[in-house]
């Protein structure tokens, strides 16, 4: 390969690294948090045989081990550029052609920024990215052009290896083995072979796994639509397969200088373009909305909730009632409430919903209000709600926390020994087990103490209907539940009942006035 070629390919794959990093980095950091808190990966040796006994357990295993670094999003955009370039790397390596030309150099980036693109979809794990990698290692070891019979070993010893270790992605091997074949018409029985030896692969290896045979096609773990398959990954793993093929067999312009060089930067430009044109479809922006309402409140930064509400209105529920959190957070509710736009209560208070995102995100505005049980069991719902029934990271710290709140202290050191098993919340369970039944510490404690004191010890099952009339309550608990407070008279505001209001606004006088009062 020239210099000049070498440098081209060099850029590509810098701008490939740089622009994948600040994508995840910069911009959706929360498509990360959203992924991190699925999943609660354990440092021990059960967690590890659940996951390795089952066909794709060791690229679940490695995934799940990578998401953990989504926990710090410079790391984490670190971690998915990484896979991008390898991908990008390794369908360089196979596309690579005996007269050493680049001309077609711009084909090879279409899977890597095909499974880019496939990870707008939020139901796909990064299981599915881990795969295709191994598959892509099988393919670059395949001895291509060598004897038949070491190709023939080396097919029947890698093709079961590859299935339990990455799952249905092995069929990306075994379509580029029938092509490579095929293509160069050394032996069709081969490549017929390869196609009738993967089916069967799967079929003996069914009646050992505990889960009907179609979800071996689909995959354990590549996406949590546990039934189906996202037709984007059918893209990704067909461009991965039939990419090097087409590349190493399309023919080359006579001009081999620089001609053919600019050529090919324009092809790469184009890809670049393309794959911008899919992107709105891809990371679908009312999703990824309501996704970086949840990472803001989840980090508490209020004031960048509001800012951005300013410069965009909210519509969503779910983005909405996170405002209205920020903003009774920030003492703004009452005051500044009626500025954006309101869903009616359910903007203040989202309707149950058997939704992870739901779940979670209503659990949060019942915590800081002081409804600890309240939050408890949505979190707790949240996380059977998960559909591949991974446990939640994120949920269970909260159960830790709910559970000091509320003074179970056995049931929150079992939560934070399993934290202690984890990468970046070990420490925060170790020093956080110095609180379990030390009650003096946790009322003195900044946050815990102040929910203990705020929240609504009769805390019981209530209709969204009276939501105001438990407010009331929390108030009635204690006066200086500001959060309460704010709530209670915003209600009202979203009527527009201002008789109503005024009544709340009198209550809250008495309450505060040491006046006996009744709700």
């Amino acid at each position: 390969m020239g210099k000049e070629k070498r440098w081209m390919v060099v850029v590509v794959m810098v701008l490939l690294t740089v622009c994948s990093w600040c994508f995840w980095a910069l911009r959706y950091p929360h498509a990360m948090a959203y992924q991190e808190q699925l999943q609660m990966f354990l440092f021990d040796h059960e967690y590890f045989t659940e996951r390795i006994c089952h066909p794709g357990g060791l690229a679940r295993y490695v995934s799940e081990f990578l998401v953990q670094f989504y926990n710090n999003v410079y790391a984490g955009a670190f971690v998915i550029s990484m896979l991008l370039l390898a991908v990008h790397y390794a369908v360089g390596v196979l596309s690579r052609r005996r007269d050493e030309s680049c001309f077609w150099y711009a084909l090879t980036l279409l899977p890597s920024l095909a499974l880019w693109m496939s990870m707008g979809d939020m139901n796909v794990r990064f299981m599915f990215a881990v795969s295709l990698l191994f598959a892509l290692v099988a393919m670059v070891g395949y001895p291509r052009g060598k004897d038949l019979r070491c190709c023939v070993s080396y097919l029947i010893i890698l093709t079961p290896l590859l299935f339990m270790a990455a799952g249905p992605s092995f069929f990306v091997f075994v379509l580029y083995v029938s092509l490579t074949e095929l293509t160069s018409r050394r032996s069709v029985v081969l490549a017929l072979l390869a196609l009738f030896y993967s089916v069967v692969c799967v079929i003996c290896v069914a009646p050992f796994v505990p889960c009907p045979v179609y979800r071996l096609f689909y995959g354990i773990g590549y996406s949590l639509v546990i039934n189906e398959l996202p037709t984007s990954l059918y893209a990704v793993m067909t461009l991965t397969s039939v990419t090097p093929v087409v590349t190493r067999l399309l023919p080359v312009p006579d001009d081999k200088g620089k001609r053919s060089l600019v050529i090919s930067l324009c092809m790469c430009v184009a890809a670049a373009l393309l794959t911008a044109g899919v992107y709105p479809s891809a990371f679908q922006k009312s999703r990824y909305d309501v996704l970086r309402s949840d990472y803001l409140m989840r980090s508490m930064r209020w004031d960048s909730i509001i800012r951005e509400a300013e410069k965009e209105q909210p519509h969503a529920p779910l983005t909405v009632a996170t405002l209205n959190l920020a903003l009774a957070m920030r003492g703004q509710l009452t005051e500044r409430g009626g500025q954006f736009f309101q869903n009616g209560w359910q903007g203040a208070f989202p309707a149950f919903n058997k939704n992870f995102e739901y779940s979670i995100m209503t659990a949060e505005i019942y915590y800081h209000l002081g409804l600890i049980n309240t939050a408890q069991r949505l979190d707790f719902e949240a996380m059977e709600a998960i559909p591949d029934n991974n446990k939640s990271v994120r949920v269970v710290k909260r159960l830790a926390e709910t559970n000091i709140i509320n003074g179970d202290y056995v049931v929150a050191r079992r939560y934070l020994r399993l934290l202690e098993k984890t990468m970046f919340y070990s420490t925060w369970a170790k020093r956080t087990l110095s609180l379990v039944g030390n009650e003096m510490a946790v009322e003195k404690h900044p946050e815990y103490g102040y929910l203990r004191k705020m929240r609504l010890r009769n805390d019981f099952f209530f209709s969204e209907q009276e939501i105001d009339k438990i407010m009331g309550q929390l108030v009635m608990s204690n006066k200086d539940n500001n959060l309460a407070v704010q709530y209670l008279l915003f209600l009202p505001q979203l009527e527009g009942n201002r008789q109503k209001y005024m009544m709340y606004l009198d209550f809250v006088n008495n309450i505060r006035s040491g006046a006996v009062s009744d709700f």
